[in-house]
């Protein structure tokens, strides 16, 4: 894109978020996102080098930001940031290394957990005695921290300053963490022989992640006091294995424990999957009005309509995305884009990028989007 072409692009996705937040926006936004995984594949470095060594993962994610930024056409600033490179270390499997796991770092792949060889006793036993800041400090993502905030120090990358963020604020979620800690069948198993001691595992990786993140906060000094005022959520993906009154009786409660002690201010929550068995509890009694991750299988409009302050960020098929043709693109946004669905301020649709998803399909996506997302208009199905 010419100059121009990108200045006039960054005005009118700037106007399009003031309007959103306002709820005047006359096109549904349309965002894409991806990871290391593609990262990677673009730098030439391996997973392991990325998890292991901060150089690595520094300058990896400041390449990967900035091809994306010049490269994916979407309601976001197109081109470097305004003011900073934001980079924020990653290890995904630092909760569950921190309550016991054993990681795998693998050479060419996602890092992954084993799950903590201890019969109910001694796992109840080993996560109570665990020290928050003892966590925090032994663990690979605050070495990470610390080594990338040293070699950002007075940095610049492309003339701008490069900013380490500290990234121990959230949760991948209480039910998804308590089945990496535990196994996955094993614990659901344990929610239907042995319910209690599934609710009590459940309250000691409750416990020790807020404790987890209180203590990030004081030993990164941000000066954050809990509960904050402002919007806070997690993620928790797992939660698609179970009934929504398994949820009711034996999650949901150390949920609301967990909210209550992060935020005063509205609550969000990320799910993937099949999850809407439990959108009910989660906007009535959990208090959730932002909720991203609903797919292509869910009735977007029909659940804007039966919760009217629920702001909802739906993702596409992301294989449709990967596989496509075109054509299947463009009828996939138009089934998300109903008249039901084009909400102003309510909703959003975005995309994931791995490393097989053709430029020419995110394209064809964002201008589907573009097409097909006008709010106010009856939009004819091709």
């Amino acid at each position: 894109m010419e100059p121009q072409e990108i200045e006039s692009h960054n005005l009118a996705v700037a106007h399009l978020w003031e309007h959103f937040r306002a709820g005047v926006n006359e096109r549904v936004p349309v965002t894409f996102a991806t990871d290391e995984y593609v990262w990677l594949n673009l730098t030439g470095h391996t997973f392991r080098e990325f998890y292991t060594d901060p150089r690595v993962q520094l300058d990896v994610q400041l390449a990967g930001q900035a091809w994306f930024a010049e490269t994916v056409v979407h309601d976001q600033r197109l081109g470097p940031p305004a003011e900073c490179w934001t980079v924020v270390p990653r290890f995904w499997m630092d909760e569950c290394e921190g309550l016991g796991c054993e990681i795998v770092v693998q050479e060419n792949d996602f890092a992954w957990e084993r799950p903590v060889r201890a019969d109910k006793g001694q796992l109840l036993r080993r996560l109570a005695d665990l020290d928050p800041r003892e966590m925090v400090l032994g663990s690979r993502l605050w070495g990470l921290y610390e080594a990338m905030r040293n070699l950002a120090d007075g940095m610049t990358y492309r003339d701008l300053p490069v900013r380490i963020y500290f990234p121990g604020g959230g949760t991948h979620g209480l039910f998804t963490v308590t089945c990496q800690v535990r196994g996955a069948e094993r614990f659901c198993l344990d929610l239907k022989e042995d319910p209690d001691f599934a609710y009590e595992l459940l309250g000691l990786v409750a416990d020790k992640t807020l404790a987890r993140i209180r203590a990030w906060h004081e030993l990164a000094a941000t000066g954050t006091e809990l509960p904050m005022s402002g919007m806070w959520g997690m993620a928790d993906d797992a939660l698609q294995l179970i009934s929504a009154d398994t949820y009711r009786r034996l999650v949901l409660p150390h949920h609301e424990r967990m909210y209550s002690a992060m935020t005063s201010g509205d609550r969000h929550m990320h799910l993937c999957g099949y999850a809407q068995q439990h959108f009910e509890a989660l906007y009535h009694e959990l208090g959730i009005v932002s909720l991203e991750g609903p797919g292509t299988f869910v009735d977007h409009g029909a659940l804007l309509e039966a919760m009217p302050r629920l702001r909802l960020g739906a993702q596409c098929d992301h294989t449709v995305l990967m596989l496509g043709p075109e054509a299947e693109i463009s009828r996939m946004m138009r089934g998300m884009l109903s008249d039901a669905a084009r909400k102003p301020g309510r909703f959003s649709i975005s995309g994931f990028l791995v490393r097989q998803t053709p430029l020419e399909h995110v394209r064809a996506m964002y201008e589907a989007g573009k097409r097909y997302g006008v709010i106010g208009d009856a939009v004819e199905t091709p």
